[in-house]
Formats: C-alpha cells, structure tokens, sequence
C-alpha cells in the first residue's frame, strides 16, 4: 500500500459504473495519509497532555502543521471513482482558514477561543477520516479489499 515503487490497481464496480484503474496509492495520497495519521496522533496527545505545558504546546505546534499538511494535499486526493472533488474537501478550506485563526487566538490569550478552534479541527479530521473510509472512496477499496 505504501510502496512508491508497485503501485496496485484496484477494479472496482460501484452502482454500475466500474472505476477507472487507476493507482491507489500515489505520493500525494501516500502524504495526505501520513500527515493525517499524524494529526490524529498529536491531536489526541494534545487533547490529553496538560495544558500550557512545552509538551502541550510541540504536540500542538505538530497537529496544527501536520493538519495544513493534510489540507493541502487532499486537494491532490479527488474522489477518483467521479473524477472530481467531494465534500469533504470543504472540511480542508476551513481547516485553512480555522488553524490560523486558533493559533492567532492563542497568542493573544484567548486561550477558550484556541481551544475551541482546535477542537473542532480535531473533530473535522475525525469526520473527514470516517467519511474517507466509507465506500465506494479509494481508501476504503485499498484498506478493505483483498
């Protein structure tokens, strides 16, 4: 699945229509994926470690990167079965838009502002993660197909 060297190809036939074979796992797929399970990672480490704390604050500085990280490169990730953009990717506009204004919170001290704001991107990614998985996306053909 990770391999940048064979790329698998998945048939698929989805209410009729058969999706094109086309690589599951591309780099900006592979990307999206790793800066995504990153942010989980950081983000519920961040949820959880004390708060105001330089553990608190690296984890959090990893979650926001990695989130923009994961922002951008779903843009690269289109719902390959139609061929455009889903829904989901609406979640990525606004998490353009949420972390820096969270981070800007922040540093002026309003620190329930920040913490909603990162919450609540935490609560996207979930969602977008979730969605991602559902079939008939590309990531629910390459984790649960054999």
């Amino acid at each position: 699945f990770f391999s940048s060297r064979r790329r698998h190809t998945r048939f698929r036939n989805v209410t009729g229509v058969q999706t094109c074979a086309l690589p599951i796992s591309p780099l900006v797929t592979q990307a999206h994926l790793v800066a995504a399970m990153i942010a989980l990672g950081a983000g519920t480490g961040v949820l959880f470690a004390t708060k105001g704390t330089p553990f608190h604050r690296r984890l959090g500085t990893i979650f926001a990167a990695a989130m923009l990280i994961a922002a951008a490169t779903s843009f690269g990730v289109a719902d390959l079965w139609r061929g455009r953009f889903s829904p989901i990717h609406i979640l990525s506009v606004v998490t353009f838009v949420t972390i820096p204004i969270a981070v800007r919170q922040r540093r002026r001290g309003n620190i329930r502002a920040h913490a909603a704001g990162m919450f609540l991107n935490y609560i996207g990614l979930v969602i977008a993660g979730l969605f991602a998985l559902a079939p008939p996306r590309v990531l629910h053909a390459a984790a649960f197909s054999g």
